[in-house]
């Protein structure tokens, strides 16, 4: 079994069981302790009856008198020891002092009465007083002497994290890298006038005015992971670097117990710096830079969305702001008209227009994210190779080459509420270790990122629609004379689509109308479907629009076809035209070749507009020269051939072609026996249903159906 060591980010605990809740220190070493194994530092003193004339019990009194004699009193006065720095400070014997100078009192009243007992009781009652006073100040001699205890007023207590890094998105994809990760920890305080306590200090422990007193205002440990990792010489953090200790080694020094010194309010007492643990520290920048071009924007648009994705340590409900936002775009791309957020400076810089937001709220709907969006007077173009420079600083490609071909450029500033080092506040806790009030510690990280994107990297999405204005070789409408638009041209159509494996989607006739100014029926078709590249669809639609001149009027008609292709496809920025072909006017270079969607999507259009000319040409050429069909009344021989003859105004059209030649008349798509045989009896079904209405005679029926059935038998055979 393998078996790796992780490192992990010491957190406070109690030195003797390990609970993270910490209820004191002990004032020698900072051991922390929890409740259970904190020892018992005050006596409760109760008047008669138990309480004091309100109800309350006294306030208690410290077991140590280590911290006497400094004007503390209640919690402030209470001193914690670990079990190795567990000792007792005895105060002055007071009942002995009051004891002996009784005795000296009571010897000299005696005095006159009877000299030897009064001179007894005089020298005892001294001597009492005087061994009192000389085992204090042995007691005195042989305790540790503490620093001098200040109990301060906390203004702040403020720790922030600094993280700087370097984003780039180019062809070979995103990249990141963190520059560093360090912190300052800033603590504001103030006391009020601690001269007297110096001054006792001096006293107590008999130091000469020239000797330094150390002091002690108390101490504040980390709570949380603390992955924080402390430079030398930094005297001020507590042992395993789970706080720090606010203090000095010379009160007379120190501003901030001066006498009469007024410190300016901003100005801080305390400031630690420290850097992040490895452990710690973030392997890339958790911070995404995405840019895109809008569709139908006519390529003048750009988005940029900026996402921060949450640590795992952190929790979901993290508050972020981007404090700043600068980007750098190309000149050539015009000015900024429009932008989201609206509030942007705009100014010009080496050939640069620099956009600059500051204090951006996120999306509220889209949570840690901010979407920005910019329109330019120009289409947007990546740079030629020649650009060069930037205040946003060299292109980090492995050398110092400057940077190239980078048309989207800035830097980013990102403050949230968490710290990386997952450090969540501190605990404070007085000179003797007694926790004291809790205070809300101000944690924020901020982020500063340079970045810069190479548009070559970059894929928008897009219309395309053929026909239009761009190409001159894809006709908006072909004419075929002697063709009329309907049902049997719109079937074959269909039939000749589909077999090409183009998806249907709907047929709609519209209702045909007759135009006053010209004697023919108007008649119009849309073919509307789909064709799939994979997964990409492809929509096309085919209208049909012309007229059909009085019944029974043979080849009197016309067709207009419209073919139209509609595709989304994907595609890369041009390059910028190199400074020698440039345009006069600025505008951008061509569009690079080779997308494969949009090749597809044109020669759909291609494919589609072969199909139907082909198809309507084929029955033009041969309304060319037709023979009209007699009436009802006129028989026709059974050795007539019917082909493409109108005849009746509901423009049904019977065709049947017999023979070998057959084939070669046939409609482009048709030439295939199956198609034929559909065909045949396609035409068999129509001259039943004109047979039926009168339209011909059963006479010219039974030749067409004779005609259709041997072509049928012969086909059929040929299989």
């Amino acid at each position: 079994m393998n078996e790796e060591v992780v490192g992990r980010a010491p957190r406070a605990r109690c030195y003797k069981c390990g609970h993270d809740k910490i209820a004191s220190l002990c004032h020698h070493c900072q051991r922390p302790m929890c409740r259970k194994h904190s020892p018992m530092v005050f006596r409760p003193e109760k008047s008669q009856g138990g309480t004091s004339g309100s109800g309350r019990a006294k306030p208690k009194k410290p077991i140590s008198a280590e911290f006497a004699g400094f004007g503390l009193d209640g919690a402030t006065a209470g001193v914690y020891h670990c079990d190795e720095h567990d000792h007792v400070v005895h105060g002055i014997p007071y009942r002995w002092i009051a004891l002996g100078a009784a005795i000296a009192v009571l010897g000299a009243i005696l005095l006159a009465v009877h000299l030897a007992t009064g001179l007894v009781l005089l020298l005892v009652g001294a001597a009492t007083v005087g061994g009192a006073l000389l085992v204090h100040y042995r007691r005195a001699q042989k305790s540790a002497r503490p620093p001098l205890p200040v109990v301060p007023q906390l203004g702040s207590v403020e720790l922030v994290e600094r993280l700087s890094g370097y984003v780039r998105l180019d062809d070979t994809g995103y990249s990141n890298t963190v520059d560093s990760v360090a912190g300052t920890m800033t603590v504001n305080m103030s006391t009020n006038s601690a001269f007297a306590g110096i001054q006792a200090y001096r006293k107590r422990f008999t130091l000469a005015a020239s000797e330094p007193v150390p002091f002690s205002c108390g101490y504040l440990m980390f709570e949380g992971d603390v992955g924080l990792a402390f430079g030398p010489g930094q005297t001020s953090v507590l042992p395993a670097g789970t706080g720090i200790s606010l203090g000095g080694d010379s009160a007379d020094d120190s501003p901030l117990l001066r006498p009469g010194a007024q410190r300016p309010p901003a100005e801080p007492t305390s400031v630690v710096d420290y850097e992040v643990l490895d452990s710690r520290t973030p392997g890339a920048i958790p911070l995404w830079i995405v840019p895109s071009l809008v569709p139908d924007s006519d390529r003048r648009t750009l988005e940029i969305d900026l996402h921060w994705n949450p640590l795992d340590e952190e929790p979901d409900n993290l508050k972020l702001s981007f404090d700043l936002i600068q980007l750098e775009v190309p000149a050539s791309w015009g000015h900024l008209e429009n932008s989201e957020p609206r509030q942007a400076e705009v100014s010009l810089r080496d050939g640069y227009r620099v956009v600059r937001w500051r204090q951006v709220k996120p999306n509220a709907a889209a949570g840690n994210s901010r979407t920005l969006t910019l329109r330019f007077e120009n289409r947007i173009t990546e740079m030629p190779e020649t650009a060069v420079g930037s205040s946003a600083g060299p292109a980090r490609t492995g050398d110092d080459s400057p940077r190239t071909r980078l048309t989207v450029s800035g830097r980013l500033e990102v403050t949230f509420d968490k710290l990386l080092s997952g450090v969540t506040g501190v605990g404070v806790y007085l000179p003797g270790g007694e926790a004291g009030h809790p205070l809300k510690a101000t944690t924020q990280t901020q982020v500063a990122v340079a970045f810069d994107a190479s548009l070559r990297s970059i894929r928008y999405q897009d219309q395309r629609a053929i026909p239009d204005d761009e190409a001159s070789d894809h006709p908006r409408a072909d004419e075929f004379h002697g063709v009329v638009p309907d049902y049997s041209v719109v079937s074959e159509l269909t039939n000749a689509i589909s077999y090409d494996d183009y998806y249907v989607k709907s047929v709609v006739e519209h209702l045909p109308y007759l135009d006053d100014a010209r004697s023919g029926m108007n008649r119009v078709w849309d073919i509307s479907g789909r064709r799939y590249i994979g997964l990409f669809p492809i929509d096309f639609d085919i209208n049909l629009r012309g007229e059909e001149v009085g019944a029974g009027a043979g080849n009197l008609g016309k067709t207009t076809a419209t073919v139209t292709v509609k595709g989304t496809h994907a595609m890369g920025v041009p390059v910028g035209l190199q400074p020698s072909t440039e345009p006069a006017d600025g505008s951008a270079g061509p569009d690079i070749a080779g997308d494969e969607l949009l090749t597809h999507i044109e020669n759909t259009w291609y494919s589609l507009h072969d199909r139907v000319t082909q198809l309507l040409a084929a029955r033009a050429d041969r309304a060319a020269g037709p023979r009209a069909l007699p009436s009802a009344q006129t028989p026709v021989a059974p050795d007539d051939v019917i082909e493409g003859q109108a005849w009746s105004d509901d423009a049904i059209r019977v065709e049947a072609t017999v023979g070998p030649e057959y084939g070669s008349d046939l409609p482009f798509g048709t030439n295939d026996a199956s198609h034929r045989i559909a065909e045949l009896r396609r035409q068999w079904s129509v001259a039943g249903e004109a047979v039926v209405s009168g339209r011909i005679s059963e006479e010219t029926y039974r030749s067409v159906v004779a005609q259709i059935d041997a072509e049928l038998a012969r086909l059929e055979g040929d299989r």
